[in-house]
């Protein structure tokens, strides 16, 4: 299947797309954010 921009096929495109409001919460971002650190910590050369 064709890939779409965001690397999805459209089948799947349409399954994750939603028309009502996806904004996330501040906690979900900034625990987002804080795994993201923690991954980047983990990656670093020891």
């Amino acid at each position: 299947p064709e890939a779409l921009p965001d690397g999805l096929c459209r089948p799947c495109h349409q399954g994750h797309t939603t028309t009502g409001d996806n904004t996330p919460d501040p906690s979900q971002i900034a625990a987002v954010k804080a795994h993201m650190a923690n991954l980047r910590d983990l990656l670093k050369p020891v």
